[in-house]
């Protein structure tokens, strides 16, 4: 903004004051000057046009200049608009009011030209820096929600009712506690009787962290196509990671890490062989009300050791069981008094709805976090998965490997 570009509102209701200000402005190259004789009509002009400075006097009948530039402030179409104060007062309590009311600076009468003309062009250079600060936020927030929205794409929305052919109950939420996160989770077929689910955590938030949850998901998904593609077997949960580590641990210069829990069910058995890398541990929850923590043994986070190893275990669930796998931003999320969300009171939750489809399973807990947290800002991204097991017919016995 030059300033020949500058649009200057001079609010005075002394005639000769305002002549003699519009003339100095103009010797000084502003051309766009706008004059108004009391704050009634400077309040009709600057809802009617925008402007980049006002120069406004205080001592003026009917409304003077503290009652407008209150007016101004109150105003959010209007109150980011930089304002001098003029005054013949060169009181200190009068300046002092001025800044407390949100005044941009101060000027005495009689105008000196060398104070007026460095005053004037500071407070529209530091307009024209609030200005591009606002772009550039303006900017990213939306380049911030294409990112989120692009985020969101990449994790299953829709997922398959529970069929004789598909016995399995799936519903899984991610909310980033900024517009983007690092928080993920997948659920898919890896193979004929093989449903593969995660959940995961990056260590981080924002873009970087999102970036790295993008390339955990997409390695899981690849690995587990060259494993079908390639080997004969099952695919194994362990050597899974194992050969997913192996690729993020390459060129992390930043040591980022993500925290997973991944597990394949046998759709037909009801058998989960799982591998736990530093993730909060899962809830089982039974069809009849019981539940306990998966003794999981966690392993490393991915990304932290190259040569790191992952223990494949094993659990056999019974017909109406439900798992419930989430990450640390549920439990420890924190309100307004900085209490925790608490993993009891998690626990407690999912006793009472464990005969909830999953999905109500979800909204349940999701539900009384943010309840909980009332007006607090959420500080972690907020992950979980719930799958429960509804085969026809079967003759498994609940057990752990």
């Amino acid at each position: 903004m030059t300033v020949t570009e500058s649009a200057l509102l001079v609010v005075d209701d002394n005639e000769d004051n305002r002549y003699t200000l519009t003339r100095r402005l103009n010797r000084e190259g502003y051309k766009k000057l706008t004059m108004a004789r009391n704050g009634r009509e400077a309040l009709d002009r600057l809802n009617a046009q925008p402007f980049d400075l006002v120069l406004l006097d205080i001592m003026m009948p009917d409304m003077n200049g503290y009652e407008v530039l209150e007016q101004v402030k109150a105003t959010p179409a209007l109150r980011d608009i930089p304002i001098i104060m003029i005054s013949s007062l060169d009181e200190i309590e009068s300046i002092i009011r001025c800044i407390e009311l949100g005044a941009e600076d101060y000027l005495s009468k009689p105008f000196n030209p060398t104070l007026l003309r460095a005053r004037v062009g500071a407070s529209l250079e530091k307009k024209r820096l609030r200005d591009e600060v606002r772009r550039n936020m303006l900017r990213l927030a939306q380049e911030l929600q294409a990112a989120r929205a692009l985020q969101l794409a990449m994790l299953p929305r829709q997922f398959p009712f529970c069929s004789p052919s598909h016995p399995i109950a799936v519903h899984a939420v991610m909310e980033p506690a900024r517009e983007v996160g690092g928080d993920l989770y997948d659920c898919f077929y890896a193979g004929e009787h093989t449903f593969c689910f995660l959940v995961g955590d990056v260590c981080g938030k924002g873009a970087s962290a999102a970036m790295f949850m993008a390339r955990a998901r997409s390695l899981v998904r690849i690995t587990v196509s060259l494993w079908r593609e390639w080997r004969t077997g099952d695919v194994d949960p362990g050597a899974l990671l194992e050969a997913v580590n192996r690729e993020l641990c390459q060129d992390n210069d930043e040591c980022m890490f993500i925290t997973m829990f991944l597990g394949l069910i046998d759709t037909s058995s009801g058998l989960i062989s799982f591998v736990n890398a530093g993730h909060p541990r899962p809830h089982l929850v039974s069809s009849t009300g019981e539940t306990k923590q998966i003794d999981s043994k966690p392993a490393l986070p991915l990304g932290v050791r190259r040569e790191a190893q992952f223990q494949t275990r094993t659990l056999q669930i019974l017909p109406g069981d439900a798992l419930f796998v989430c990450s640390d931003g549920v439990f420890e999320a924190m309100n307004g008094k900085g209490d925790l969300f608490s993993i009891e009171r998690m626990v407690q939750l999912l006793r009472q709805a464990y005969a909830a489809e999953p999905q109500e399973m979800v909204r349940i807990i999701k539900d009384a976090v943010d309840a909980f947290m009332g007006n607090a800002s959420r500080t972690d991204d907020l992950t979980a998965l719930a799958l429960r097991w509804r085969p026809a017919e079967t003759t498994a016995e609940r057990s752990i490997v």
